[in-house]
């Protein structure tokens, strides 16, 4: 059957049943690339997407698109249980493979089941007992673990990262590592005290997004000492996974046993901005994050600082209304001169 006759044999199983047989020769693999053509117009993945959905080709690439099955993806969980990786990993995984599977049925009309994955994914909680909700950070560093990393590089020669420096900015912005890193000179704006970070991981998609923040004043006084008149390249130009690794030779050397990461800075920097009185839509274009439910898992409020802010609110009130009072009873005093000089 030459391409035509099959072609017009496929249209024909599409307008009798709404489905047709995959053709001949066709694989989970060959539907991978396909749905990564058909999305990619227009868009870019990012580089981990990309790499998840070459696992899949590896794992699943040379069985035929109908033969994928339930006992596929079951040996899939198991084996990756064993391997040591975590279920919301797996879900992830699982989750990538299903929007192949729903562009094979809803896009390409081909009669497969399009739920496999997804079944598979809600029984790694139920039947493989892995998690499969992320855990809640809870290693976010105190100001005086802090203190004792950075007093790690004093005195250090030939240090080729200014961490101290880093970890400065990181607390003032709440940027991740990668982004830091990728900040490039010609993307400050001088007069709005602003930067562009480029390609800006997106909380929710597998793209990436350019985005202009502000630098409060602690962070704009960094990038002005850290750039000293250079007007092109990066603001810091270091490898991101140096900046991580040198952090945590830190953390080691300097004693803190728990387990905190040059990440769970961002957490710190998310927390002291609520504490400042930002509000969620500003500390959102701070982080980058979309909605309060993502960003709420950033947020480390405690009874405390509720009291404090309460404290400092009422505070502001009481000075408004003594200078409400103060400005009735100039007023007052204002229209009896009045009232007297008109005499």
């Amino acid at each position: 059957m030459d391409f035509a006759e099959e072609k017009e044999r496929q249209l024909e199983e599409i307008r009798a049943t709404g489905k047709m047989v995959a053709p001949d020769g066709t694989t989970v693999a060959h539907y991978i690339d396909d749905y990564l053509e058909y999305i990619q117009n227009g868009r870019t993945l990012q580089r981990s997407a990309l790499f998840i959905y070459k696992s899949l080709k590896a794992r699943f690439g040379k069985i035929r698109i109908e033969k994928l099955s339930k006992h596929h993806l079951s040996a899939f969980i198991e084996d990756r249980k064993r391997e040591g990786v975590q279920g919301v990993t797996i879900a992830g995984d699982l989750s990538m493979l299903s929007s192949v599977l729903r562009h094979c049925s809803e896009t390409r009309y081909l009669n497969i089941d399009p739920d496999l994955a997804d079944m598979s994914r809600k029984s790694i909680k139920t039947e493989h007992k892995l998690r499969i909700k992320s855990r809640e950070v809870e290693c976010v560093p105190t100001q005086s673990e802090l203190d004792a990393i950075i007093s790690q590089y004093d005195g250090r020669k030939r240090q080729e990262i200014d961490m101290p420096t880093i970890i400065e900015f990181a607390l003032a912005t709440s940027m991740r590592q990668s982004e830091i890193c990728r900040l490039e000179i010609e993307d400050l704006n001088h007069e709005a005290k602003t930067v562009l970070i480029r390609q800006r991981k997106h909380p929710t998609e597998k793209e990436y997004n350019d985005e202009t923040v502000p630098l409060l004043p602690k962070a704009w006084a960094i990038v002005e000492r850290v750039v000293a008149g250079r007007i092109s390249g990066f603001i810091f130009p270091y490898n991101p996974k140096s900046v991580s690794t040198s952090y945590t030779r830190a953390r080691q050397t300097a004693g803190i046993k728990r387990p905190t990461r040059f990440h769970d800075i961002r957490h710190k920097a998310i927390s002291d901005f609520f504490a400042m009185g930002l509000n969620v839509p500003q500390v959102a274009l701070m982080s980058g994050h979309k909605d309060w439910q993502t960003l709420k898992r950033y947020t480390h409020v405690k009874p405390s600082d509720v009291h404090v802010a309460h404290g400092a609110l009422s505070d502001k009130m009481e000075d408004t209304k003594s200078i409400n009072e103060n400005m009735s009873v100039m007023a007052a005093q204002i229209a009896e001169l009045l009232a007297i000089s008109g005499k």
